[in-house]
């Protein structure tokens, strides 16, 4: 079974990957921030499942240690940047910063550790 779980993830990787590239784009080429960030917010839930409301209570190391999956975490901080900057856009200064912060403390608290 741990085979299909890690196809399974896998495949939610690239997803998640095509997607944040996808977004990036859009919000580049003049799409309303909001559907970005909302698009964002999406594939944010698909990326953690069920976990969602739990992970983003707990602090970066913690939601980093309980997904458990450096590549997952990465994508997470990665799609909240993006929300992070399409805030921006917005003029919405204060959540961009929040969620900017977060992007930045997932990123460092994601990393795999060194053997």
């Amino acid at each position: 079974m741990p085979a299909a779980r890690d196809d399974y993830l896998l495949r939610l990787i690239q997803e998640a990957a095509v997607a944040l590239r996808r977004f990036r784009s859009r919000l580049g080429g003049g799409e309303a921030p909001d559907d970005v960030s909302r698009d964002a917010s999406v594939a944010i839930g698909t990326l953690l499942g069920p976990q969602r409301p739990l992970l983003e209570r707990l602090d970066g190391w913690s939601a980093a240690n309980l997904l458990g999956d450096p590549e997952r975490v990465h994508l997470w901080s990665e799609l909240l940047q993006l929300q992070s900057d399409a805030e921006r856009v917005s003029g919405r200064i204060t959540n961009a910063d929040a969620l900017g912060a977060r992007s930045a403390e997932l990123a460092k608290c994601g990393k795999p550790l060194a053997s």
